[in-house]
């Protein structure tokens, strides 16, 4: 071997120490990498998070100073100035949170709204079995109907499943907006500027006339002398109430005020609300200065009060006009009240019927056919409670129409344990006492026990017409309310409850069928 020449086995050993060599230093550099790109993310997360605290900072010192300027703006014209200038002070300090106040609850309440809103009503309508699951939109990927969906959604073709747009989504961002949409990632569209649900204009001009209204009920002295019109002679018409008018816009105020807080709190706090109320008070005013033409002059006092009072009952107005018209004149006029109100049902306040007013619901037959996903996505009504009321409804408009006899009847079947439609045909299936069961129920309907066959079978297969009270029993079927614990039985082919067709979508003829099924003998109840 020569000098100059290097065995093989020792270029190898040198060619692998060099291999290994450069494998560790790239390691080390990765790792070196690794470890300057955390410390770049920490700098950087760092950096975030300075302006971000600095802010928040700035944010709390500003709400203190709009505290203090605020409290400042109430003492002070208090301390330093006169009695005259006081009062004048004071009156524009109510004038201005009062007819703030309002609007102040809608500004809170946009900024506090979120996603969950979206996820809840999402949720609600695959509880109600609205539709097919394939129609309806992605549910929360925590809940256990995400796989169903995606299950049922597999049978569609492709186009359709890669279809980004949906009517039940549609229908809640036009109430509150895309944002709110807890699935907008899923979508392609880019939102903008305008992407918003409602306009703020109707806040708007609601604080307006309720400022205008606070101005004439404290009336704030004129400051300074100054005269735009002094040349011009006033007719003094019309001839307006006008303490009536201050009483009954207080009222509506009072009103409006609790309603909107109950609002802000269930959540249900939209632009809406506000054209409700300019309504509200515009039609006060109009039923207050009629109510003037007929009232007694001798006694303003009660004038008055009952001008608050129809701030909260616009309605008893128009039944004193009524009633104090002629008899011949007063039968010209459709009646004002409902056969079947609203206020007969368990759990319907005051409250409650003005919110259903203004999405058109105003009597039990109105509730019974309503949109259920138009109720949810408007009122915000807690589905439980919704449901209630509906299945109350549909047991109420198959008794008579006069209320006393129909309260009495309602009362008679609660001693028996039904209170809804769903409880008479939980009842109805019992085999064991069928026949006592029949003439209980004729007795309570006020009619002979013999016909409680006849009474029982009719009052049943009336029932089946109800498409609402489809889903009624859709969402009463629940493990989770069920008192035994036990699952409904799912059908193989889609996981749907019995009564449901194949994709899951309502089928009265279906729901039918199940009630015929369970109750095959009360046909024969007095065998």
């Amino acid at each position: 071997m020569g000098m100059g020449t290097t065995p093989l086995n020792v270029r190898r050993w040198r060619g692998g120490a060099g291999h290994g060599a450069g494998q560790q230093d790239g390691q080390q550099g990765q790792q070196d990498g690794q470890h300057n790109g955390q410390q770049g993310q920490q700098d950087g997360q760092a950096e975030h998070d300075q302006p971000q605290s600095r802010v928040e900072r700035e944010g709390r010192v500003l709400l203190w100073l709009l505290l203090a300027a605020a409290l400042a703006a109430i003492l002070i014209p208090s301390i330093l100035l006169q009695q005259p200038a006081r009062v004048f002070f004071l009156k524009l300090a109510a004038i201005g949170l009062l007819a703030f106040l309002p609007g102040w609850l809608y500004l809170q309440f946009i900024r506090n709204r979120g996603p969950s809103l979206y996820d809840e009503y999402v949720l609600n309508l695959f509880r109600l079995h609205i539709d097919e699951y394939r129609n309806l939109p992605a549910p929360p990927v925590h809940s256990s109907y995400h796989q169903l969906w995606r299950d049922d959604r597999s049978q569609l073709t492709s186009e359709s499943r890669d279809t980004k747009d949906n009517l039940y989504r549609r229908k809640f961002e036009t109430v509150y907006g895309p944002l709110a949409v807890s699935t907008r990632a899923l979508l392609a569209k880019k939102l903008g500027l305008r992407d918003r649900a409602e306009t703020f204009s109707p806040v708007i001009f609601a604080t307006l006339l309720l400022g205008v209204g606070w101005v004439l009920v404290l009336q704030p002295e004129l400051y300074g002398n100054v005269g735009l019109l002094a040349g011009l002679r006033l007719s003094g018409r019309p001839l307006l109430p006008a303490e009536a008018l201050q009483y009954g816009f207080v009222g509506a105020y009072s009103f409006i005020l609790q309603d909107l807080i109950r609002r802000y709190f269930r959540e249900d706090l939209k632009a809406g609300a506000y054209i409700s109320a300019v309504v509200r008070i515009v039609f006060v005013a109009v039923v207050v200065s009629a109510v003037h033409l007929v009232w007694p002059t001798a006694r303003p006092e009660q004038e008055a009060v009952f001008a608050f009072l129809l701030g909260f009952f616009p309605q008893m107005g128009l039944q004193m006009l009524q009633a104090a018209l002629t008899k011949p004149l007063r039968r010209l006029l459709p009646p004002i009240a409902s056969d079947y109100p609203l206020s007969e049902l368990d759990g319907l306040n005051l409250w409650y019927e003005a919110r259903l007013l203004e999405e058109g619901i105003e009597d039990v037959q109105n509730l019974a056919t309503a949109n259920l996903v138009d109720v949810l996505l408007q009122t915000r009504l807690p589905v439980a409670r919704l449901v209630d009321w509906i299945d109350q409804a549909c047991l109420s408009l198959h008794l008579p129409r006069d209320g006393a006899q129909r309260r009495g009847m309602r009362d008679g079947l609660r001693l028996l344990g039904i209170r809804t439609a769903t409880d008479l045909r939980r009842r109805a299936t019992v085999t064991r006492d069928r026949a006592e069961f029949a003439g209980a129920f004729a007795a309570a309907l006020g009619e002979p026990k013999e016909t409680g066959t006849t009474l029982l079978v009719s009052h049943l297969k009336a029932l089946d017409g109800d498409v609402n009270l489809w889903h009624v029993e859709q969402f009463r079927c629940h493990a989770w309310l069920t008192a035994d614990g036990h699952r409904p039985a799912k059908s193989p082919a889609n996981g749907a409850p019995p009564g449901a067709s194949q994709g899951g979508a309502p089928n009265p003829a279906a729901a039918s069928t199940t009630v015929t099924e369970s109750t095959p003998a009360t046909v024969d109840l007095g065998t």
